[in-house]
């Protein structure tokens, strides 16, 4: 079920998903929440944000979400929070921080714990975490590379993605290790969760900079079949969307001017 609302003189498109609505920006107030249910205050194209709804999702919690314009933001948003998302609001509290909020979600329920029990298997999926966090940096940095002639800034695009490249080398020489369909076993955990928002807009530098050299790497068979695995995720199937959206999005961003509501506007 859908509707139509008019946002800012734009035609917007609201559906039944709780993060298809309009990001607000300055000016806007604090919209009124529920204490006893959870609030996400999200970017829709934001990794970071991705990880919390993921865990979500894929624990069948029923939430609300705010989304946040990170350009102009509210300043209700700025004297509550870091001025980054995600933010889970909850009982009138603020939890911030992707891997704090998401731990905090799978405690909430722990009939369905994301983590493993065993306290070593959890220590290594959250140090395999800050190892893959390595991509991070170069994802950005490719997009934002800078010379004094074209063929430079091309070069350095090139040697950027090839930093980037041995995280993703690191990722597939350690589900060949695992042998399982997930990092996590043979079914997604927080672990998969955690580091997937940036392999989901990994195909955004080939789409953005073709010709340059940066296909996804074929001979990572191992990192090759989990993609393939977590595109079949529930979770991943809702809120996922495909390289062109997120190329789209990532060509404003670096801009002035940024369309947050692009996927909602009419005709998009």
């Amino acid at each position: 079920m859908s509707s139509v609302v008019w946002a800012a003189g734009t035609k917007i498109k609201m559906s039944s998903t709780p993060w298809d609505v309009p990001h607000l920006a300055d000016g806007a107030p604090e919209p009124q929440a529920d204490p006893d249910r959870i609030t996400v205050l999200n970017m829709r194209f934001c990794p970071f944000a991705s990880r919390t709804i993921l865990v979500l999702l894929t624990k069948n919690i029923p939430f609300d979400v705010v989304n946040i314009n990170l350009k102009k933001k509210p300043d209700w948003f700025l004297e509550k929070t870091d001025g980054t998302v995600s933010v889970i609001k909850y009982k009138g509290k603020y939890i911030l921080e992707s891997l704090v909020n998401s731990d905090f979600v799978d405690e909430m329920e722990p009939s369905t714990a994301l983590h493993p029990k065993d306290p070593l298997e959890k220590a290594m999926g959250r140090l395999l975490v800050e190892k893959a966090g390595k991509m991070v940096r170069p994802f950005y940095g490719i997009m934002m590379a800078k010379g004094e002639t074209t063929k430079e800034v091309k070069e350095k695009r090139k040697e950027i993605f090839n930093e980037m490249k041995k995280t993703l080398e690191y990722m597939d020489k350690e589900l060949k290790k695992k042998g399982s369909k997930f990092i996590s076993g043979n079914c997604v955990g927080m672990t998969d969760l955690m580091v997937w928002p940036w392999i989901e807009r990994l195909p955004v530098h080939n789409i953005l900079f073709p010709g340059e050299g940066m296909e996804f790497p074929s001979e990572l068979t191992s990192l090759h079949a989990w993609i393939k695995n977590m595109w079949e995720v529930p979770a991943i199937k809702m809120y996922g969307l495909e390289g062109a959206a997120h190329a789209k999005f990532y060509t404003q961003y670096f801009s002035e001017h940024c369309d947050f509501d692009m996927l909602l506007t009419k005709g998009a």
